[in-house]
């Protein structure tokens, strides 16, 4: 007997077997923009094991609706009827992609974090997982008698304002370049467009343009790279904008669901890139206003485990006694 998950990114598909234990027993990765959708994954996937799964979650980045998901970035439908004729089970749930990561911290433990600010503690509080990839994914955990419960939404399409005079004219251009991401009529973004893979070379190609400076970098990797190590004024500027914008809405997610349990920072661009939070990141978090002091006593941890997504789909099943087939408990 066993289960499958997926974590279905705007560029990778990871899928897994897990067994009833919980523990996985075998894994692979697909592109998400290659020539399989998520339901032909599976059934390449399920071919290489015994028989068909019991149960099957997979967590997607787009809007779940009606048992369907639209990947935000890779441009495919995901169906839960497709996705039963594949796998051949009815046992079947679409979560959006945050919401599975959110239900992985039901079992996160110190051994997967590393403290930015506090210290780990396991609790019933509120707790928030936000996490900069391909696109930018917000979830939040929260417990009620004990049970843990996930609330999900679209936090990465929340909307970004400059702050200072450069800002204004980095997002004006920005948007000139991009103006599907604009919100409202002013020069407010959507929070993906800059703090994103993404939307990292939009952001660079705007800061360039305004500067009227040469551009070296092609992609996020680029950027990051030439940003840290300072060899390039707008690869410097533009990560440090990036670090500057996460960390205030970070804080600000926090100081909304008051997450005092913690707040965990992950993705793909997050993981390979811990420098990012340092004191500028750390300092926007904070920055609160007259709520500062309240911020500054959150904890806040990088999640290293990058198995968060098919992590929180297994979490899910089993939270929702769905890992066996027809409901049983294991």
């Amino acid at each position: 007997m066993w289960n499958l998950v997926a974590d279905v990114g705007g560029t990778n598909m990871r899928l897994a077997a897990i067994a009833p234990s919980g523990e996985i027993i075998a894994q692979h990765r697909f592109p998400s923009t290659g020539k399989l959708g998520v339901a032909d994954a599976c059934a390449v996937f399920m071919a290489q094991q015994s028989g068909s799964p019991a149960g099957v979650a997979v967590a997607a980045a787009g809007v779940v609706s009606d048992g369907a998901v639209k990947l935000t970035n890779a441009g495919q439908k995901v169906t839960c009827s497709d996705l039963a004729a594949a796998c051949g089970t009815a046992n079947v749930h679409i979560l959006n992609d945050f919401e599975g990561a959110a239900w992985s911290l039901a079992t996160v433990t110190a051994d997967d974090v590393d403290a930015l600010q506090g210290r780990f503690v396991k609790s019933d509080a509120p707790m928030l997982i936000i996490g900069p990839g391909t696109g930018l994914g917000v979830g939040m955990m929260a417990h009620s008698n004990g049970t843990p419960n996930v609330i999900s939404g679209e936090g990465g399409h929340v909307r970004l304002a400059p702050e200072t005079q450069d800002e204004f004219d980095y997002f004006t251009q920005l948007i000139a370049l991009w103006p599907e991401i604009q919100i409202g009529t002013g020069v407010a973004v959507e929070a993906e467009a800059i703090l994103s893979g993404t939307g990292l070379p939009y952001l660079y190609r705007s800061i360039a343009q305004v500067r009227d400076l040469p551009m070296i970098c092609n992609t996020a990797q680029d950027i990051l790279q030439h940003g840290r190590a300072d060899t390039d004024p707008i690869a410097k500027i533009a990560t440090d904008l990036f670090c500057r914008c996460l960390g205030a809405l970070a804080g600000d997610f926090a100081l909304t669901v008051d997450a005092r349990g913690g707040v965990f920072i992950t993705g793909g661009v997050a993981l390979p890139n811990p420098w990012l939070f340092g004191d500028v990141f750390m300092e926007a978090f904070n920055a609160g206003g007259r709520h500062s002091g309240w911020r500054s006593k959150m904890p806040v941890f990088l999640y290293k485990n990058d198995e968060f997504g098919l992590m929180g789909a297994r979490n899910f099943l089993k939270a929702h006694d769905l890992m066996v087939q027809g409901g049983m408990q294991e």
